[in-house]
């Protein structure tokens, strides 16, 4: 279970990121 945890973490970090990215890119497309 620690392992998954520990190869979970890299993948759950780019998905927030990638999220924030998203949202940004949303909100600035909205703006426009």
């Amino acid at each position: 279970f620690s392992g998954l945890l520990i190869a979970m973490l890299p993948v759950l970090a780019v998905y927030i990121i990638f999220q924030r990215q998203v949202q940004a890119g949303l909100t600035a497309g909205a703006l426009k």
